[in-house]
C-alpha cells in the first residue's frame, strides 16, 4: 500500500517580500512509511481558491527536479522542497524543509579493552588525536583549559600551553603540521605549530558553537553541539558544507568529539549516562554503527570529578578512547554484536 506523508501549511512567499502564497499549499507524499533514503517521493501543489496554475517549477535543495525523484545519493536530514508556481503572470515560491532519514539500522558494536595507558585525571578532555606518533590533547572548563602534547606510553605531558581563563577549550585536530583547537562559546579557534606557539585564530560561520574537530587529510570537520558536522576549507577555515546526523529513526544530537578513521567519522555524544560511540558516513550523515562502552567508566579511578566518555585516537591501526577527568587511556578493540 502506498502511505502519504503529507505536510500542508500555509508557508511564506520568497518574492515581493509578501506572504501571500497566492492560496496554494505544498504537500510531500512517499511511496513508504516515512521518507527515507531509496524512498520516491513527489513534491505536489495544490490550490484552496481553484486559482489556475499556469506551469510549476520544482526543486530539491536548489537543484531542478521532476514533481517526482527516488532518493538515492541524497544527503540524510534537513532537505528543502520548494516550488515556483506561475499564475495569470504572478510568481509564487513556497518552499518545505522535511527530513531524510537512513534507509538502514545501525549495526550494533561492543569493545574489549587491549591495553591501559595512565592518563592525567586532572585533564578534562575534549580533543584527543595521534600525530607523528605523539598524542595531542585539549582540554576544557575556564581556568583549565589547554592543549598539550603527551607520552602515550607514560602519560607524561611533555608540552602544554594553557588558555586564558576567559576560554573554554574544545575539540582539536592536526593537519599539515598545525593544530586547530575550538574554543565552545567564544565563537573563536586558535591555531598553533607544533611546539604549541600560537600561530593564528579563525572565526565560526553558521555553526552554533564549538565541540569536535578532526580532519580527513584534506578537510577539516566540525561538531558544534547540535546534529550536523561542518565541513570546513583548511585554508580559510570557512565552513563550506554540512551533513545531518541520522538513524532510520532519528536526528542524533549533542555530536562531541570527533575522529577520521578509514573513511568514517567516529564521534561521542554528549550523553551523561550513556557511553557510546556512533560511526557516521561523511558523505551523508548516516550512522551506520553504534558502538556500546557500558561499562568502561567503571575502569576508572571514581573521582568526584570524572565525567563523559570524550577522547578517541586512532593510531597505526589501533583505537583509543578516553573520558573527561578520566585516569587512563584505553586501546580498544571493537566489533559486532551479532
Amino acid at each position: 500500500m502506498k502511505h502519504t506523508i503529507v505536510f500542508l501549511s500555509f508557508l511564506s512567499v520568497l518574492n515581493c517580500n509578501s506572504d501571500d502564497t497566492g492560496g496554494f499549499k505544498i504537500q510531500i507524499n512517499s511511496n513508504s512509511s516515512s521518507i527515507s533514503l531509496e524512498s520516491e517521493i513527489s513534491i505536489d501543489v495544490k490550490s484552496t481558491n481553484n486559482k489556475v496554475i499556469d506551469s510549476i517549477n520544482y526543486f530539491l535543495n536548489d537543484t531542478k527536479i521532476n514533481n517526482k525523484i527516488l532518493l538515492s545519493n541524497n544527503k540524510v536530514g534537513e532537505n528543502i522542497a520548494k516550488v515556483d508556481i506561475y499564475s495569470k503572470g504572478k510568481k509564487y515560491s513556497i518552499n518545505k524543509r522535511f527530513d531524510i532519514y537512513s534507509n538502514t539500522k545501525p549495526e550494533l558494536m561492543t569493545y574489549k579493552i587491549i591495553k591501559e595507558f595512565n592518563h592525567d585525571k586532572q585533564a578534562y578532555t575534549q580533543g584527543l588525536e595521534f600525530y607523528n606518533n605523539f598524542l595531542f590533547e585539549s582540554t576544557g572548563l575556564n581556568g583549565k583549559s589547554s592543549i598539550r602534547r603527551t607520552n602515550l606510553s607514560n602519560g607524561e605531558v611533555l608540552d602544554i600551553t594553557n588558555l586564558d581563563y576567559e576560554y573554554f577549550g574544545e575539540g582539536l585536530t592536526v593537519l599539515n603540521d598545525k593544530i586547530y583547537q575550538l574554543t565552545w562559546k567564544n565563537r573563536i579557534g586558535f591555531i598553533y605549530d607544533l611546539n604549541l606557539k600560537k600561530t593564528g585564530t579563525f572565526n565560526y560561520g553558521n555553526s552554533k558553537e564549538g565541540w569536535g574537530l578532526c580532519n580527513d587529510g584534506e578537510f577539516i570537520y566540525k561538531s558544534d553541539g547540535t546534529s550536523k558536522i561542518w565541513k570546513l576549507n583548511p585554508d580559510t577555515l570557512e565552513e563550506i558544507d554540512f551533513i545531518d546526523v541520522m538513524t532510520d529513526k532519528s536526528r542524533i544530537k549533542n555530536i562531541n568529539e570527533l575522529e577520521f578513521i578509514e573513511g568514517r567519522i567516529y564521534a561521542n555524544t554528549y550523553q551523561f549516562n550513556r557511553d557510546v560511540v556512533i560511526i557516521i558516513n561523511p558523505l551523508n550523515g548516516i550512522v551506520e554503527n553504534v558502538i556500546d562502552f557500558t561499562g568502561i567508566r567503571d575502569e576508572v579511578l571514581q573521582t568526584p570529578d570524572i565525567d563523559v566518555m570524550n577522547g578517541i585516537a586512532y593510531n597505526n591501526g589501533k583505537l583509543f578512547v578516553t573520558g573527561k577527568n578520566w585516569d587512563k587511556i584505553f586501546e580498544v578493540e571493537v566489533y559486532s554484536k551479532k
